[in-house]
């Protein structure tokens, strides 16, 4: 007959064992890293070239491909294929843990959008909408056609000594950029020069080498010239792909569009980094979203251009903007990237995501990534699994994880937006 001590020991063992798992699970959760909170900023969905197809026509010597919609508007292809990201980005963050897998919950995503083109106030409804559909967010902003200086924190007009900054940081840069430009970018204007008008350079038509210069118009500065000309050029040929419009109306049926928009995307990406991505303006102009970024990815409260405020507990922010914010937010935040299958890292629904993490030993840190969908997938409005690419933030001392700690990111950061100020 067992012994009672025996039959004890017995008990307390067979008492263990279907915890075993369970216990094991617990465990692993205590070592992993829990996603807090993220702030997205999203470039707006596919719109049609900001210029109208009369005066494209008229400036190329061309007959461009007419649109659905009017010019600097998304179009309905557009908004299909932003409510295909919005919806990965929130099955996505699903999946990590920030948002719930059913239902709602307090707090839970606050979207804010540029009141300067209906573009951008359109694709954050798309976007409130899509990422959560249980409990769908209206996308806030100010009135329409209203200047946000969050999106743009340059100040009317801006001051002397601020644009003679600007203007002569970009002439400097046009000076050197005259030896030292990738061959790339030079082969992009070829390409753009023997598609829209092979003998423009000579016959008074488009001629994408012509001297570049700098200019200030609309309180912003602009580059003129070549580039510039060929860079508006390579983005509408990539949006006509995008939107899905027949191959036979992108470039002329000169040759395989998809070869040629690669081929001339090099001119539109080097503009924007002489421009956009130019330390002195990306500063000036993006100095308020900056700040906003990190204040919430610390969990302070803010209060937005309206004066709504937005809580310190709120998991998920968005903001939607143009191709500039995420220009000159790289610049801020010392971010580069690119795709394999997408030749504009700033291409349509491309969205940047800065994520606060708590570590297991109770430390947060901070975690830059960025979401795109392929220029196929835009095309062909195909569903997409969001994959984020970890960028590196080297500016704060990344771990090899990507991650830098909370306090370094807010310190070295505001410490930077500090010391670029010219009033």
């Amino acid at each position: 007959m067992p012994k009672p001590a025996f039959l004890l020991s017995a008990l307390l063992i067979l008492a263990c064992v279907p915890c075993a798992l369970p216990c094991a699970a617990m465990a692993a959760d205590d070592i992993r890293p829990t996603l807090e909170r993220v702030v997205l900023i999203a470039r707006h969905g596919i719109r049609s070239p900001t210029r109208s197809i009369t005066d494209l026509d008229a400036r190329t010597h061309r007959i461009w491909p007419a649109w659905p919609v009017p010019p600097g508007e998304i179009s309905a292809h557009g908004r299909d294929d932003l409510k295909l990201m919005a919806a990965a980005l929130g099955q996505h963050y699903r999946h990590e843990g920030l948002l719930p897998r059913q239902g709602c919950t307090p707090l839970m995503i606050n979207v804010w959008a540029d009141s300067a083109a209906h573009r951008t106030m359109e694709s954050g409804a798309i976007m409130g909408h899509a990422m959560a559909p249980d409990c769908p967010v209206p996308g806030a902003s100010l009135p329409a056609g209203t200047h946000d200086p969050l999106f743009n924190s340059l100040p009317d007009p801006v001051s002397p000594s601020l644009q003679a900054a600007i203007m002569t940081n970009l002439r400097m840069a046009i000076a050197h950029d005259r030896t030292t430009r990738p061959a790339d970018v030079d082969r992009a204007s070829g390409m753009l020069q023997a598609v829209i008008n092979p003998d423009g350079c000579e016959a008074g038509g488009p001629c994408f080498t012509t001297p570049d210069g700098a200019t200030w118009q609309k309180n912003a500065p602009r580059l003129t010239g070549g580039l510039q000309d060929a860079a508006e050029m390579a983005e509408d040929m990539l949006l006509e792909y995008a939107q899905g419009l027949p191959v036979s109306a992108i470039v002329w049926g000169h040759d395989t569009p998809r070869r040629v928009i690669d081929a001339v995307m090099p001119a539109h990406n080097h503009a924007s980094r002489l421009l956009r991505r130019m330390p002195v303006f990306a500063f000036a102009r993006g100095h308020g979203l900056a700040r906003m970024i990190t204040s919430l990815v610390s969990a302070h409260a803010a209060t937005l251009p309206d004066g709504s405020p937005v809580a310190a507990a709120t998991r998920m922010v968005v903001f939607a903007g143009h191709d500039t914010t995420l220009d000159m937010l790289a610049a801020i935040f010392g971010l580069d990237w690119s795709f394999p299958d997408l030749p504009d890292p700033t291409g349509p629904d491309t969205t940047l995501g800065f994520e606060t993490w708590r570590m297991p030993d109770g430390t947060r840190r901070v975690r830059a990534v960025i979401f795109h969908q392929g220029l196929e997938a835009l095309r062909k409005g195909q569903a997409i699994t969001a994959q984020p690419d970890i960028l590196p933030m080297t500016a704060c001392h990344a771990g090899q994880d990507g991650r830098c700690s909370l306090d370094d990111f807010s310190r070295i950061f505001n410490a930077r937006l500090d010391a670029a100020r010219i009033r």
